[in-house]
């Protein structure tokens, strides 16, 4: 069902995400930050002094459940308010849909998407990197999760950057402890980034080949997509996957040049002459590479960035 879940279906999903899972109730600590940072303003200048600023300062917050609270410790009551009241707290329920579901909220244009989603990911990583939420549980926190998540799903969809191991295993529906092993492994697809994380590029080709993993649509246009009859089923021995280049070019059998399929990085290139033996290889490698003609008829590498299923001649 994933890889026909719309835009709509992900955003409508996303918000069944946080009942009842609090590894992403962002709220509680939202909350927490506030208590901290209410109480020290309180010490500072003692309650007397404080006590009336301090209240209507949370009047946004009491209106949620507690409108005629006479504290301002009453009216924070509502931890559930959190969700939403706070500015940024509408910057980490975007990052929780975009991290776990590759969309942006509705009503953003198609062509400010992707600028968009660099600043969402900067704010919020830049609000996770604070000394006080650094602090919160250790750092074991919904705010800490969900930065590092957006900003892993930003890192696989640019090809830049690292992938963290806990945001992997997410995105990949499997164990931290698995992510792990894989890296070990060193025949795995994953390569180990310089800040030891996964790079980018060896992260989005293994995750194109993940069963059940979402990618990201946010690029797409957001217009409603009609479910049609799909015909008859394809049997999975008659697919391949086939990596794709950035510019939607693909590795196909129509490539063959003077009797070879050229593959590998410059300057480590294998010429093949079966199809499927280079597909082998190219899966074989932490990012597949390949050449193929451009529009002038030249004949050029480009990288696979994602990986997409073709029906096998």
């Amino acid at each position: 069902m994933n890889d026909v879940m719309t835009a709509a279906d992900r955003r409508a999903a996303c918000d069944e995400l946080f009942h009842g899972n609090h590894d992403w109730d962002y709220a509680q600590w939202l909350h927490e930050l506030t208590m901290q940072s209410l109480e020290q303003i309180e010490n500072l200048m003692g309650p007397d002094l404080s006590a009336a600023p301090l209240r209507q300062l949370v009047q946004p917050i009491a209106e949620i459940g507690y409108p005629n609270a006479e504290t301002w410790r009453d009216a924070m009551d509502d931890v559930s308010a959190f969700f939403d009241v706070l500015p940024v707290s509408a910057r980490f329920r975007y990052a929780v849909l975009y991290g776990h579901y590759g969309v942006t909220p509705a009503g953003i244009p198609d062509d400010e998407r992707g600028v968009w989603l660099q600043k969402l990911v900067s704010d919020v990583t830049s609000f996770a990197a604070r000394s006080d939420v650094a602090h919160l549980n250790d750092g074991d926190n919904a705010l800490v999760r969900i930065a590092d998540l957006a900003g892993s799903r930003l890192a696989v969809d640019f090809a830049d950057g690292e992938v963290d191991l806990r945001s992997m295993a997410v995105l990949g529906g499997i164990t931290e402890g698995r992510v792990r092993n894989l890296l070990s492994d060193t025949n795995s697809l994953l390569e180990r980034g310089a800040n030891g994380g996964i790079k980018a590029m060896s992260a989005a080709a293994w995750l194109q080949k993940k069963k059940g993993f979402l990618a990201s649509i946010w690029h797409e246009a957001d217009t409603p997509v009609e479910r049609q009859d799909e015909g008859e089923a394809v049997a999975p021995e008659h697919m391949i996957f086939v990596p794709v280049a950035r510019d939607g070019s693909m590795f196909t059998p129509d490539l063959l040049r003077n009797g070879f399929y050229r593959i590998g990085a410059k300057g480590a290139e294998e010429d093949v002459a079966d199809f499927h033996a280079a597909l082998a290889r190219l899966n074989a490698m932490p990012v597949p590479r390949w050449r193929r003609p451009n529009e002038k008829g030249l004949w050029g590498i480009v990288s696979g960035v994602a990986w997409q299923r073709i029906e096998k001649k």
